[in-house]
């Protein structure tokens, strides 16, 4: 297939034959850019980074699991040298920015799986990187007894139990008619009726509905409780098992679009919409080439340029042909963004659903950071 290049510096498009990072720019040490068109009239934005020059990092808008700001706003603050938007997040009132499936940065969870979703973790401690399938199991134990959690940072249900941590803000989202079980250095240190209760720092706050069945069982303030959220990747062995539990970052996306370097083309196991994987929409993906490396592609749509976007097919091949041997999509539309060296070398658009106008750049949930090495 015939693609054509264009620096991100260059007056003039040369044409080639495509091979992987062929004619890519350093922007900077360990850092490659290079912008790409199609015959298709697609336009899709790459960059390959070293992991062992530069800092890969996962950072939440405004550092709480509620609340959205631009890419730029999330890079600049950590003074990142460029960033992707990541996963997907909930929109509105009182759930804006919480994220939709499972995240995790910095060994602080925002979110958990609720369905078998793909996922990117990694650790710059453990030089881990991992991409899989993943589900999560979440439960509470209270004096050795174990209970099941419904969701995690999510807004209070009347017929479940919800665990919130520090990183959904200063208080629980708890509906009032329940019961909130304050959990600190592995102990009960609250039990008091549901509503606006305290989160502890490096704590949980469980939230018991008022319609769901109070724990039945002896244990008071002082008795011994914790925490346990399991990752359990789709394609593991004990080896894989493990790594997954030490990784400090996790971000979910959806679908897995390749994996041991064959193209996935079979997307029910995460159970999303044909017009998901069907239609041309901008799109984020990551992906890990054979040299550990990683690469972020960005693909424009536009109404007014007349790029065309890509469809899931489309993309999984695309990142292939990059080299990748693992890759996930993550967020896309209107939150598909790529920032380097201050500025957005992307054209994101909005999307119907939101106030921000179609030329305005999206506020998303969290994003994926490239820093200089300390």
């Amino acid at each position: 297939m015939k693609y054509h290049v264009k620096h991100l510096t260059a007056l003039s498009i040369l044409t080639f034959l495509w091979s992987p990072f062929a004619a890519a720019e350093e922007l900077y040490h360990g850092l490659r850019y290079h912008k790409v068109t199609t015959p298709e009239k697609q336009t899709i934005h790459v960059l390959e980074i070293d992991p062992s020059r530069l800092t890969i990092k996962a950072a939440h808008a405004k550092e709480k699991a509620i609340g959205r700001e631009t890419v730029s706003a999330i890079a600049k603050r950590h003074k990142a040298i460029a960033a992707i938007n990541g996963g997907f997040f909930r929109m509105g009132e009182f759930i804006d920015g919480l994220p939709a499936g499972i995240l995790k940065i910095q060994d602080q969870w925002y979110g958990i799986a609720y369905r078998p979703r793909g996922a990117i973790g990694w650790s710059n401690h453990h030089y881990l990187t991992l991409l899989d399938r993943i589900q999560t199991k979440t439960n509470v134990y209270l004096n050795h007894r174990k209970f099941p959690v419904y969701a995690l940072n999510q807004p209070g249900v009347a017929n479940r139990a919800v665990l919130y941590t520090e990183t959904y803000g200063k208080e629980a989202g708890s509906i009032t008619g329940g019961v909130d079980i304050v959990i600190q250095n592995n102990h009960i240190t609250a039990i008091k009726p549901s509503g606006k209760t305290p989160i502890p720092k490096g704590g949980y706050v469980y939230a018991v509905g008022s319609e769901n069945i109070y724990p039945n069982h002896p244990f008071e303030v002082g008795s011994h409780a914790t925490v346990n959220i399991e990752v359990i990747p789709q394609f593991r062995n004990k080896e894989q098992y493990l790594a997954w539990q030490m990784v400090e970052n996790i971000i979910g996306g959806s679908p897995l679009l390749v994996l041991q370097g064959k193209v996935i083309k079979d997307y029910t196991t995460e159970r999303l919409r044909y017009s998901f994987i069907r239609e041309r929409y901008a799109r984020t993906a990551v992906g890990i080439l054979k040299n550990g490396h990683w690469i972020f592609a960005v693909v424009e749509q536009s109404a007014l340029s007349g790029t065309a976007g890509m469809n899931i097919p489309e993309l999984a091949v695309f990142m292939k042909e990059l080299g990748a041997e693992y890759a996930l999509n993550l967020d896309g539309g209107g939150s598909s963004t790529l920032y380097i060296n201050n500025a957005v070398v992307n054209h994101p658009e909005g999307d119907d659903d939101e106030d921000y106008g179609w030329t305005a750049l999206r506020p998303v949930s969290d994003a994926i950071l490239i820093l200089p090495k300390k």
